[in-house]
């Protein structure tokens, strides 16, 4: 009867300790429209996320290298590097939603962006349209994803464009921007993002002698 009590009371407390991805408290959100949920995650060293549940189509964006391991919920732990930069997608609606925990195993913090894709699963009405300096990384029913380098001096345009956009900072740099015939200078960090409309005029140059690089994540 003990072990009974002591196997309900855990199984209890495994699945109340579950929280959606946007409730963790290492993940935070820091955009939300109704296509994209942007959510920032920083794992210090030797710390650990709660379990938590994804269950949207995601990009994923690391910002470091990073020594981690991760464990989805009942299963053993798994190892890995992050290279900053190498980003990735998953479908993980139904039936392929994940329930881990990951925890730092390194000496600096880990930083990631979680890109939750809201909208439903059709296709674009149009091919990938060409952008300069970019290059399809990822072409799915719910986003394209490009990577960006920017010599000094070069410039990425966005206009009359018929996809939403969300433009992420891999490291830092020093920009102009043009934004709707505004002009600014920006000293950029890892993880800063700009969201485009469809239709605004917006352009990024690089200032400086070393290589500007982004991520453009394209939605429908």
């Amino acid at each position: 009867m003990v072990y009974f009590l002591f196997t309900c009371f855990f199984s209890s407390f495994t699945v109340h300790a579950q929280v959606a991805v946007s409730k963790e408290p290492r993940h935070h959100l820091i955009f939300e429209n109704d296509k994209v949920r942007v959510l920032n995650v920083e794992v210090p060293p030797g710390d650990t996320t709660q379990y938590h549940v994804h269950s949207t189509p995601s990009v994923f964006i690391p910002f470091t290298n990073t020594y981690t391991g991760s464990q989805r919920i009942n299963e053993r732990p798994e190892y890995n590097t992050s290279v900053a930069g190498n980003v990735w997608y998953e479908d993980l609606s139904e039936p392929h939603i994940k329930v881990h925990r990951v925890w730092n195993l390194d000496t600096s913090v880990f930083h990631v962006m979680d890109i939750e894709l809201l909208a439903n699963n059709k296709n674009f009405v149009l091919n990938p349209q060409p952008i300069a300096h970019t290059h399809l990384l990822i072409d799915t029913p719910w986003a394209r994803v490009y990577s960006v380098q920017l010599e000094k001096n070069e410039i990425i345009n966005f206009t009359d464009q018929p996809s939403d956009f969300i433009l992420i900072s891999i490291d830092t740099a020093e920009i102009k921007l043009i934004a709707n015939q505004e002009e600014s200078i920006a000293f950029i960090r890892p993880g800063q993002y700009y969201w485009i409309n469809a239709g605004d005029k917006f352009s990024v140059i690089n200032r400086r002698d070393v290589l500007a690089k982004f991520i453009l994540v394209s939605l429908r």
